[in-house]
């Protein structure tokens, strides 16, 4: 393994891009669970803790919450939002994902990573 590697997260957005092309509910809840992890994984690098415990996502939200920045609690609320999306593409089931929500993720997720960035 290339201990100098460095994986971009935010290459799981363009990722989620691509995958807007297709038309199926697959599709769909590949570009929400690609767009929240982008979104989500970029924060958590550029945090540089990885000391979390079994529920880091939810640790990197409060995170965020908790900041002293107003940007970066926008960030974490919207995350949230973001990360409780994901979650239903990813374990409901019984939910229809439609493609207006990927739109939406998709867009959501630029707008956290540019929220964060402006500390």
């Amino acid at each position: 393994m290339n201990s100098n590697h460095n994986f971009n997260p935010k290459d799981f957005i363009k990722i989620s891009v691509e995958l807007e092309n297709g038309n199926t509910e697959a599709h769909y809840r590949s570009v929400i669970n690609r767009s929240y992890y982008g979104a989500f994984g970029y924060i958590k690098k550029k945090l540089g803790s990885a000391n979390f415990s079994f529920s880091v996502h939810q640790e990197i939200i409060n995170t965020l919450l908790n900041s002293v920045s107003i940007n970066q609690k926008k960030a974490g609320k919207r995350l949230e939002t973001l990360f409780k999306n994901r979650k239903d593409a990813d374990y409901n089931h019984f939910k229809e994902i439609k493609k207006f929500n990927c739109d939406y993720c998709v867009r959501e997720a630029e707008e956290i990573i540019r929220l964060f960035d402006l500390k």
